[in-house]
């Protein structure tokens, strides 16, 4: 029995010993998440579910693109995230956009995505609210930036938009125009609730 004991503590040392001398290879590891009883169901005007949502642009002529301001855009779309069955302790909610391919940050658009075959350059999306008294444009990856705050009404809401293409942040009419091509972009949301 004592040999079994101290056999067992020896192979213990023995592999955890081991551990520590591999241990060259350090790394960090985060995690963010939330716990919260005040969420919304979330869908799209379409009646898609709000968690992954594709929305089709029409398409466009570089040279309006070109002719175009970032306050304005070319080609929009209009789209709306539905909330429904909030709980009665959420009386208002928002939005806030981010995207991993962001233009300059101080015009707030997003890029499309470089990385796919025949992606357009010189050009951006950006996004705007769409509701009767406020149609200003959202600066992505600036969370103070314009976002609409809809009252829920029995548990119910609706935020609106519009999406549209504008220049790119790298954009020069003379010298660096816009290049035609695919237009695939996102841009990541968090809904926010009061």
């Amino acid at each position: 029995m004592f040999n079994k004991t101290l056999t067992a503590a020896f192979i213990a040392t023995a592999v955890l010993g081991s551990f520590s001398v591999m241990a060259d290879d350090v790394g960090l590891l985060t995690f963010d998440g939330a716990v919260t009883d005040s969420t919304c169901k979330l869908t799209t005007s379409n009646g898609e579910d709000a968690n992954n949502v594709t929305i089709s642009l029409p398409v466009v002529k570089k040279a309006e693109v070109e002719s175009t301001t970032l306050d304005k855009g070319v080609g929009s779309k209009n789209f709306e995230l539905l909330l429904t069955d909030c709980p009665e302790s959420v009386k208002k909610a928002s939005t806030t956009f981010m995207s991993s391919n962001m233009g300059a940050i101080a015009n707030g658009t997003i890029e499309p995505d470089a990385n796919i075959s025949g992606s357009a350059s010189n050009v951006a999306l950006a996004l705007y609210n769409n509701t009767t008294t406020s149609t200003d444009r959202i600066k992505i990856g600036q969370p103070d930036s314009n976002t609409q705050k809809v009252t829920l009404a029995s548990g119910a809401g609706q935020l609106q938009y519009r999406v549209a293409y504008v220049p790119g942040s790298s954009w020069v009419a003379t010298t660096n125009p816009v290049v035609a091509g695919k237009v695939s972009a996102n841009a990541y949301f968090t809904m926010n609730y009061e």
